[in-house]
């Protein structure tokens, strides 16, 4: 009998986590194949806490082929050209693969070349690179003012920024500087989330902290000589510390195979994560053109994903929708968190933070290497 072959394009988290959880729903007749070639899986959650010496880095970083259950092969090669139509992908190592159902995980990609001015002197912490060159910085840090914030949307986990600033209060409380250091977040959105009950609890922590915030601040450049931070409205902002997330956009594979928007993202069915009317090509984690890059709303795209590739190969074609359901824990002053919960048809609802939503927070990680991108959960 014929094997029935599923490729999986990245090797990061929701791709991982797509083939294990398929792995674990399907036998002998399925192969699955997951293309990348990362060798250390990073858990960017924990990003805002590294530089604050909270959680050691080793922990949060685990070598790639060991996170992916036994019975899944793995290229070491990148997608250099897909075709949807002859159901082939194209790697830059020449080989060509043929598949049954395709599962594109590809992410997405960080573009600071896309902000002029944007130079090694500017910070963030949104790979384990910057994040150490970030937490190296803060060790030294007497005051002065410091501007944290995403130059642009979309962009990984909306609640990290409040995070790191939430944090970096602390640690500048802490060292016995915080009377010299003037914080100011700013956000491309009209608010600090889509989301007012959420937004006015962030803004609550803001003004108790005196922590300045800035909506509506789409970063147009940077002038390091100057040390300024200019919008696309015009209004500058002086730094002495500069943190600033990238703009992100979809890898340049998504772009040159057709599929993907001007931001190179994929348009797909928001219900069944299928791109177009192609019914055996599915799209998983920040590789979608949603709104919003969570990491839990990834998790819940991959194991719907894999539930429904296996449900179609063993007969039972499960036609159950996507609900979009996303559940994450976030920090919040004075060692204390809140987690949110949501999905298509409802909106998160907080108004208090705890100690408990911060422990889990803080052993998010331990969670998703043990569990998570295990399958299990």
């Amino acid at each position: 009998m014929n094997k029935i072959n599923v490729i999986i394009l990245g090797d990061a988290n929701a791709g991982i986590i797509t083939a294990n959880k398929l792995r674990m729903r399907t036998g002998n007749d399925v192969e699955i194949t997951i293309v990348g070639d990362s060798d250390k899986t990073y858990f960017k959650p924990e990003g805002v806490l590294i530089p604050f010496y909270g959680i050691d880095y080793r922990d949060t970083v685990k070598p790639t082929d060991s996170l992916i259950n036994y019975g899944i092969k793995r290229i070491k090669s990148m997608a250099k050209k897909i075709n949807p139509d002859n159901r082939q992908v194209i790697l830059e190592n020449g080989a060509i693969l043929e598949y049954d159902y395709l599962v594109i995980a590809t992410g997405d990609r960080l573009v600071p070349e896309n902000v002029p001015g944007y130079n090694s002197d500017i910070y963030h912490f949104y790979d384990m690179e910057h994040v150490i060159k970030l937490r190296e910085k803060l060790k030294t840090i007497k005051g002065g003012k410091i501007v944290v914030g995403p130059a642009s949307i979309p962009f990984q986990c909306p609640v990290a920024p409040e995070e790191f600033v939430f944090g970096l209060d602390a640690l500048l409380r802490k060292k016995g500087v915080r009377g010299k250091s003037e914080i100011t977040l700013i956000v491309p959105m009209d608010d600090v989330l889509p989301f007012k009950n959420v937004s006015d609890l962030e803004k609550k922590g803001f003004s108790d902290l005196g922590i300045n915030f800035v909506p509506k601040f789409k970063t147009q450049n940077v002038d390091p000589d100057q040390h300024v931070i200019i919008s696309e409205s015009g209004e500058s902002i002086d730094y002495d510390t500069l943190i600033l997330i990238p703009p992100h956009m979809g890898q340049k594979v998504i772009m040159e195979s057709g599929m993907g928007a001007g931001n190179g993202y994929i348009d797909v069915d928001k219900f069944t994560m299928r791109y177009r009317d192609y019914d055996n090509v599915y799209v998983v984690g920040d590789a979608a053109n949603f709104p919003m890059k969570v990491g839990a709303l990834g998790h819940s795209e991959a194991a719907y994903v894999a539930g429904r590739i296996a449900s179609d190969t063993d007969g039972t074609y499960n036609e159950d929708k996507f609900d979009g359901f996303m559940g994450c824990s976030s920090v919040y002053p004075g060692q204390t968190g809140f987690t949110l919960s949501f999905d298509y048809y409802s909106k998160p609802f907080v108004n208090f933070a705890s100690k408990t939503d911060y422990f889990l927070k803080y052993i998010s990680g331990d969670t998703y290497f043990s569990s998570i991108i295990r399958g299990i959960l």
